[in-house]
């Protein structure tokens, strides 16, 4: 896509299946206005089949979004063929939300992979770069294929080190409770699946506005195992395969193993302790996220995306 201004232009965030909330949103702009999607259109919220229709139907440019490439990569497997991955089996990854929202609907759900397959992951408009993860230390790699998973999973941190640019990333798919920026970023996903709200950003006044989740949007919660449910330092090394969270499992309420577990074990275990959390990803335990944050941006290449 290529844009020649940016005036009247409104680049939204993780919208995650909240239909209503972005109706209402864009109810917030001028009717005339330019809406650009930073992608995760689908997954969590109940209502994944509506957004994607909607979004297509009004000609919404929209990047790529890491479960945009979720649903590209799985749902034909688990509607057509009964073939399962996370993604359409664990409800921490939101996918079956999805899957119910098209109420067995194969062409429409046909209709819109093949539009999702068509997404880029990245828009330029002069001087922003509007992308789904953070990506502006992957800018002057920004046609590069080798770079297509930083494009969708690079996560910002408070506190990480941001590169010097007169490039503005907008951008998503790092939950806050409020926009986070700097003073060439501004992050807009603020957690609306999670019972929050729905951003939208207004490009050169950079003016939010801002639509808490409706209720009827979403239910989907991620209730996860702390200190206090199980205490790292007062238990062995080997108890730590008892995380799995299922319903045979002592956590099978949980639904994932907080942060604060996972640096306790690298603190009392150090290095057997980071081995140990990649097998936990291997089984399942805790997200791709959680391994960049509690291990850092080396142990990715060690992630299947």
């Amino acid at each position: 896509m290529s844009v020649e201004s940016y005036n009247n232009t409104y680049v939204i965030g993780d919208v995650h299946g909240a239909y209503h909330s972005l109706l209402k949103l864009i109810k917030q702009l001028p009717l005339d206005a330019q809406i650009i999607f930073v992608g995760d259109l689908c997954d969590k919220g109940k209502y994944s089949k509506d957004v994607i229709e909607f979004v297509i139907n009004n000609n919404h440019p929209c990047v790529k979004g890491n479960h945009e490439h979720l649903f590209e990569k799985y749902i034909l497997d688990a509607v057509e063929k009964g073939i399962h991955s996370p993604w359409s089996s664990d409800k921490r990854y939101g996918g079956l939300a999805t899957i119910e929202s098209y109420n067995n609907d194969i062409p429409l759900i046909k209709k819109h992979l093949e539009w999702i397959q068509s997404l880029p992951i990245y828009f330029e408009i002069e001087h922003y770069f509007i992308t789904h993860g953070f990506s502006l230390e992957f800018y002057e790699h920004r046609d590069n294929e080798e770079y297509y998973n930083e494009f969708l999973l690079n996560r910002y941190y408070h506190g990480d080190e941001v590169p010097k640019s007169s490039i503005i990333n907008i951008f998503g798919h790092c939950t806050f409770d409020e926009v986070v920026s700097g003073e060439n970023f501004f992050c807009i996903d603020t957690s609306c699946a999670y019972g929050k709200k729905l951003t939208a950003i207004e490009l050169g006044t950079h003016k939010l506005y801002e639509e808490p989740m409706d209720k009827r949007d979403s239910d989907f919660k991620a209730d996860a195992i702390t200190l206090n449910e199980y205490n790292v330092y007062e238990e062995s090394f080997e108890s730590i395969a008892s995380l799995v969270i299922d319903s045979n499992s002592k956590y099978g309420e949980y639904d994932l193993v907080s942060n604060e577990v996972l640096f306790a074990i690298v603190d009392k275990y150090g290095e057997l302790g980071k081995k140990e959390i990649l097998q936990m990803y291997e089984r399942a335990q805790v997200f791709p996220k959680q391994i960049k944050k509690v291990l850092g941006a080396e142990y990715i290449k060690h992630i299947k995306f």
